[in-house]
């Protein structure tokens, strides 16, 4: 009846569908278990639910219509008020939810709806709606199952905490939105072939046309760099979900405040980042917030509170995960890392608690005496860092024990087209991040000396009365082995006839780089590091220049700890 086009555009749309109503669901249950007298919200699940069930049957997918219609059937009861949702509920629905997204990802591989059983699930179902004969009654009551005991069901829970909310790999278009990128598109047509009869008729006009060109292109990349910038929500509406699950598993209570939901990232570091806060979420429940009774005894709520928050500033995504919890214990951490090495006595005894704190993220390091399901190996916070270091960005921690803990997060906007400036040292082209520059400064002849001057033996230049570190990015770029050679002291800077510097920020730490050159800003379309050079921290990407020749992205905030 439909050729393979249209077949495949209705899968599309069958899955796309799907998967917003599974999430729609998903967040109501979520909500509903706080406020299980909405009815508005009971009403609108019903219909989701019942929106799913429809489409599988439409497709021909029977088993999946099935396991929905028993869904569709308990939440039926629960609107007669016949049942109240609990937490056995809860986790039944949840694991429908699961069940269909697995499903649905089988569809999409292979055609069909696999070899997965759904009868136990539907058997529970069944069991649920069994007792429905008490007006009111909830799930767990008069079955010898207790709500003391919230982890019973735990094993049907999907505990990895992953949630088929908010997909961001995929995005959707209104035609308004399409037609404005095809106006860009004929535009951008329209002076392509201007410039073709200029060079064939009138090559006057060339320099006119390429201007143009050059305008139309950077409007186009502006237009498609708006549709990669995705609201952070997407991805924060899913921890709602992976912090119910971990508190049934931990038995604890905890609630998640999310703030700044409508910020707007890079599509790319979305998906990077999704793994990063899951993995903070779990340490932040599992390690850092008290049991309820032991919060009570603390003088505490017995209701942890985890806050996630998001933010935009000049072209930087700051996040914040945030709990009221026991904190860090600084002396602990010092302790572990001198027994493990990392560290000896004598620099534990040096070392500020910030740097001490950091030690939490070297790979394998945990002070968790027992290894739990959810954390405790240590390779989490490494994950952290590892995403972290290669979006380019910064991991900053700071704790009070007994008060909680904090990790701050920095990370680019977008890692998709950066405009940077360009620059020179030691013959090779660099790009700076226009988003890290404060000043350009130049310097020439005597200039030099009266504005460098040297402070505790490593050279400053100062600009605008202010002094910086002066660091050489001939000296940064250069193998270690011959960094030596292009060394330079404070009297040899000062003897140049020329000086130039980039006075680069990250975070409220500045400093100056001392370039051979400095050539003209561009937008570069940047692309991941080259694996050969992945381990070098001070490199963020590459990017193709004009002439052919690949450059590399300077990553600011490791140049500042250098």
């Amino acid at each position: 009846m439909f050729d393979e086009a249209s077949q495949q555009a209705l899968m599309q749309e069958f899955f796309s569908e799907n998967r917003e109503a599974l999430d729609r669901i998903e967040r109501g249950l979520l909500q509903l278990e706080s406020t299980p007298n909405n009815r508005e919200l009971l009403n609108s699940i019903f219909r989701d639910m019942h929106t799913v069930k429809g489409n599988c049957r439409m497709m021909g997918f029977e088993r999946l219509e099935e396991l929905t219609h028993a869904a569709e059937s308990l939440l039926d009861l629960m609107r007669d008020d016949k049942l109240v949702i609990d937490i056995l509920i809860g986790n039944q629905l949840l694991s429908v939810l699961d069940t269909v997204r697995r499903t649905l990802q089988t569809i999409e591989q292979t055609g069909s709806e696999g070899e997965v059983d759904f009868s136990p699930l539907i058997f529970q179902l069944g069991r649920i709606q069994g007792q429905s004969g008490a007006d009111k009654t909830s799930a767990n009551a008069g079955n010898g199952e207790s709500h003391a005991d919230p982890g019973a069901e735990r094993s049907s829970l999907k505990s990895d905490g992953e949630s088929g909310a908010g997909r961001i790999d995929s995005i959707r278009l209104s035609i308004e939105r399409l037609d404005a990128l095809m106006n860009q598109v004929g535009e951008l047509g329209a002076v392509f072939n201007q410039l073709k009869y200029a060079i064939s008729r009138n090559p006057s006009q060339m320099d006119q046309s390429l201007e143009s060109l050059g305008q139309q292109i950077q409007q186009l990349q502006g237009e498609v760099l708006q549709y990669r910038l995705q609201p952070i929500g997407r991805i924060l509406d899913t921890y709602h979900r992976l912090v119910r699950d971990l508190a049934v598993e931990t038995q604890k209570k905890v609630v998640l405040d999310l703030v700044g939901e409508e910020t707007e990232v890079d599509r790319n570091v979305l998906i990077s980042i999704k793994e990063v806060l899951g993995h903070l979420i779990r340490n932040a429940v599992d390690h850092g917030l008290e049991s309820p009774e032991e919060r009570i005894a603390r003088g505490k709520s017995p209701v942890g509170r985890v806050r996630l928050t998001a933010e935009q500033k000049q072209g930087q995504i700051y996040l914040e995960i945030a709990d009221d919890g026991r904190g860090i214990d600084v002396d602990r951490v010092r302790a572990k890392a001198i027994d493990r090495g990392l560290i000896t006595p004598e620099q534990a005894g040096e070392m500020r608690e910030a740097d001490v704190m950091k030690l939490i993220m070297a790979p394998g390091f945990s002070t968790v005496e027992q290894v739990s399901k959810i954390s405790g190996r240590g390779t989490g916070m490494d994950v952290v860092q590892a995403a972290i270091d290669k979006l380019g960005g910064s991991v900053t921690i700071s704790s009070r024990f007994g008060g909680g803990s904090s990790f701050r997060l920095r990370i680019p906007q977008t890692m998709a087209i950066v405009p940077v400036l360009l620059v020179t040292a030691c013959g090779e082209t660099y790009a700076i991040p226009q988003v890290s520059i404060v000043e350009l400064v130049s310097y020439h002849g005597p200039e030099v000396a009266r504005n460098v001057e040297g402070k505790m033996q490593s050279p400053m230049v100062r600009v605008r009365d202010r002094l910086f570190p002066l660091v050489a990015l001939r000296q940064v770029v250069t193998a270690p082995e011959e960094a030596a050679a292009v060394t330079r002291s404070v009297e040899r800077i000062q003897a140049e006839s020329a000086l130039h510097v980039v006075v680069v920020q990250s975070e409220e730490r500045a400093f100056a780089l001392d370039v051979d050159g400095i050539k003209e800003p561009a937008s570069l379309v940047i692309k991941p590091v080259n694996r050969i050079f992945a381990d070098i921290p001070i490199l963020a990407g590459t990017a193709v220049m004009p002439d052919g020749s690949v450059s590399f992205l300077l990553n600011v905030p490791e140049l500042i700890r250098l």
